[in-house]
């Protein structure tokens, strides 16, 4: 399979990105799309305190994610967050390849540790990628989720 890592630089893939997520959590998973969009999703803050990425297959977005820098610089800590894969591609490795895109992406940028809210159907994926868990579970726009991390 011949995909493509991308950061999001501009409103055409940054649209691209709202398209999946939107046909995945809106529709898919019925989460209010009040609560999917928010304002990390404003293209004026992405280079800034976001960072969105886009996985593309034969120029159709595949799979996306952002991720939100901890606001303090001494913390080294990110978020990673609205991570889903299109559909047609689950299991076929889509979902590791960009967890391990994000991952190098974050070390570059010296960040140690990563915590993300998983659902709760995917916490065995993350736990190969050698998440660990932490907390009680919760509700997040309807769906039982729980706090992981990772020390990169």
């Amino acid at each position: 399979m011949d995909i493509i890592f991308s950061e999001v630089k501009n409103e055409i893939d940054l649209n691209k990105s709202f398209g999946l997520r939107k046909e995945i959590f809106v529709v898919e998973q019925g989460v209010p799309v009040e609560e999917e969009i928010d304002e990390f999703d404003d293209l004026k803050r992405i280079g800034k305190d976001s960072f969105h990425f886009n996985v593309y297959k034969d120029k159709g977005c595949i799979s996306t994610a952002r991720i939100i820098i901890d606001k303090n610089p001494n913390d080294n800590c990110a978020k990673i967050q609205r991570v889903c894969v299109s559909k047609d591609c689950r299991g076929a490795g889509v979902g590791l390849f960009m967890m391990s895109h994000l991952h190098k992406y974050l070390i570059n940028k010296s960040i140690r540790k990563v915590t993300l809210s998983s659902q709760i159907h995917v916490i065995e994926f993350y736990k190969k990628l050698g998440y660990i868990e932490t907390g009680n579970e919760y509700l997040d726009a309807g769906i039982i989720h729980k706090k992981m991390y990772i020390n990169l």
